[in-house]
Order: C-alpha cells, then structure tokens, then sequence
C-alpha cells in the first residue's frame, strides 16, 4: 500500500518535470508491475531510479538558475550533484566559478535538503555574525560576509546561497549576488 502511495506521489510530481519524463514514467510503471508481482526489491529499486531521476531532473533546473558572467568575465559549465534521501536526507548542489584575470567568483545553490530548514532558520537570523563574519543587506536580503570573501544566504528557507570570492573586490561580489535569479529560486524552492 505504501509502495503504491508512494508511486502515486512521483505520479503527480511528473507533470512538473521536463527531462526524461519518459525513464522516469518508465520507472514507475516497472516499481507498480513489480510490487503488484510481490517482487518488493525490484519495485524499491525502480522507485529509487525513478526518484534519482527527479533529482538529477532537479539539479538541471537549479543549474539554469545560476547568474550569467559578468561583462568581462567567463563562466565554467555548472556542475552539479545529487545525493538520495539515505544520506543525510539527500539534497542537490550546483555550483559555477566565474574567472576574470587571475580573479574568480564561486556561486553555489545547495537545495532539496531537509536540513536546510534548521540552517535556513540559523543562517537569517544574523546569529552567525561577529569575529570574522557580518551581516550586510544587498537588495533587501540579510547577506552573511566573513574575512575569507565568503558570503550567504538562504532563500525561501531551503535554498542555501554561497557566493565565494578569490582575489575580487566587494564591489564585484556585490555585483554577482545581484545577478543571482532569486525570484525563480524562490519559485524553485516551493
């Protein structure tokens, strides 16, 4: 019964995934078949490639989220990395470095995790500020800096927002944290 809830639910969530809706579709089928055959472990295991996929789904849209170069710099590919529920309660990370020369800015999302929520919580609070670290508002939004030109943010409480800078001025970090789409992370992160 669970099993079949279970696949009902990632059932519902395709209608909001692009990518590979087709393995992901295939996958579901094969878990019901399966768990309707009493074969329990093929069924787990089709739902666990079924919900890899949706993470991996996942990861490729918060990658689209990540801010264009600045005038004058170039960007990396976005990487990115999906982890499941089992470890940590799972979560996607995507990351991209910009380079100018000899300069470079990171700016990483790290998102679906269920302890974002408590970090979320943590982080906005301006708890986490004195001896290396202050708080600074960019845009309306409680930015944390530290001696080390790393910055963050959470975002909808689920998003964390890292912005690090290597060898660049405050002006260029500003510069990136308002190139960052925080209104579609906030979409992505209901």
């Amino acid at each position: 019964m669970r099993l079949a809830i279970l696949a009902a639910g990632l059932s519902i969530a395709l209608g909001a995934v692009e990518a590979r809706a087709d393995d992901i579709t295939d996958q579901i089928t094969e878990a019901l078949k399966a768990y309707q055959n009493h074969d329990l472990a093929t069924a787990a295991a089709a739902l666990d490639a079924a919900a890899n996929l949706l993470r991996q789904s996942k990861a490729e849209n918060w990658k689209r989220m990540l801010p264009e170069p600045l005038p004058g710099w170039t960007a990396q590919d976005a990487e990115s990395t999906s982890v499941a529920t089992a470890i940590l309660g799972g979560g996607t990370s995507v990351s991209r470095t910009y380079r100018n020369a000899g300069h470079s800015v990171e700016i990483s999302f790290i998102a679906d995790s269920p302890i974002m929520a408590g970090v979320g919580s943590l982080l906005n609070s301006g708890l986490m500020t004195g001896g290396d670290a202050k708080l600074l508002i960019i845009d309306g939004r409680k930015v944390t800096f530290n001696k080390t030109d790393d910055s963050y943010v959470t975002v909808a409480g689920k998003v964390l927002v890292t912005v690090k800078g290597h060898g660049v001025d405050d002006a260029t970090l500003r510069s990136y944290w308002k190139a960052i789409k925080f209104a579609e992370l906030e979409k992505g992160a209901s």
